[in-house]
């Protein structure tokens, strides 16, 4: 490809052919109005599995992922973000990467053990104006605002309330990057979501699913939800069960792949790692950094490569 010629501004790069991104009905689209289907990988916890310097321009010209996300833990181990704010500079690595190789990159607050997205609002208004202020020039950013709200009183009220109190923070600074939404249930409750939209633009509704956990029933939870006009884009998946270790589940995998792409749903597989479980991508001894030859690959790993670069 000419990306190796000139890597700051790739004429090959998905940004510079799409453009600023927009939510149309219930699809994302180019800056034309088309629509389009981002396919890419999630990051593991930052502060165990950082990217190097090298590791996203590798991924794009190895797997060409048009999307990464960089999932920020903020309270769920010893060293999130609330104990350790300084994990944020490796957010800006992958963002400051992601602008080099001209592809979008997702800013994830990625909540887990602090199940409700209010716990630490004030903290997170306070993170994504900082990342709206450093990088709203570009049209590379796509902000996901909790990662997976849980809990028994975590319903989509309390999780709206929260998104009506950072959405304008982030719109103030950044007035139209699209803006990703948890919702109930990590990330599942995309019915309750439809039935009750928030009123910005330019935003859409994370659905998560572990293809040995989630089957036929979330589908048709989805299915409702994009009958609604519910823009969904699905942030985080994995082939195994929710825990995300142990077998993977290719037949479900396939159904739901081909559901993603019936409705052009944009994905970011969980995860871009040499974790030791069964939903990394890489083999625990793989160097982060790359390049990667095919047996530094999980069986994960080569199997969603194959789905990134599929027609």
């Amino acid at each position: 490809s000419d990306r190796a010629a000139d890597s700051t501004n790739s004429i090959s790069g998905v940004v510079h052919r799409y453009g600023r991104l927009q939510v149309k009905g219930s699809q994302l689209c180019d800056q034309s109005g088309q629509s389009v289907q981002l396919r890419g990988m999630s990051t593991h916890d930052l502060k165990l599995f950082p990217f190097a310097t090298n590791t996203l321009g590798n991924l794009v010209d190895d797997w060409h992922v048009s999307v990464v996300r960089a999932a920020m833990y903020t309270d769920s181990f010893g060293s999130s973000y609330i104990r350790e704010p300084a994990v944020k500079q490796t957010v800006k690595l992958i963002v400051d990467s992601a602008l080099r190789s001209d592809i979008y990159v997702i800013i994830d607050w990625h909540i887990l053990s602090d199940g409700n997205p209010n716990q630490y609002k004030q903290q997170a208004k306070e993170f994504f104006e900082e990342m709206a202020a450093a990088y709203h020039g570009h049209p590379n950013i796509i902000y996901e605002i909790c990662n997976e709200p849980n809990g028994t009183n975590v319903t989509w009220p309390e999780i709206k309330s929260y998104a009506q109190f950072i959405i304008p923070a982030i719109r103030a600074i950044d007035p139209d990057g699209v803006v990703i939404v948890g919702t109930d249930t990590w990330s599942q409750g995309v019915r309750a979501a439809a039935d009750s939209p928030l009123g910005f633009p330019n935003v859409m509704y994370a659905l998560h699913f572990y293809a040995g956990s989630h089957r036929d029933a979330l589908r048709d939870n989805a299915d409702y939800a994009l009958s609604k006009g519910l823009p969904i884009f699905v942030t985080e998946w994995g082939l195994t069960d929710y825990s995300g270790k142990g077998a993977l589940y290719f037949d479900e995998g396939e159904k739901w792949i081909g559901w993603m792409n019936q409705h052009k749903i944009s994905w970011a597989n969980w995860s871009f790692s040499p974790a030791n479980e069964g939903s990394a991508a890489l083999n625990p001894t793989a160097n982060i950094s790359g390049p990667w030859t095919d047996s530094d690959l999980s069986p994960s790993g080569k199997w969603v490569k194959s789905k990134i670069q599929a027609d």
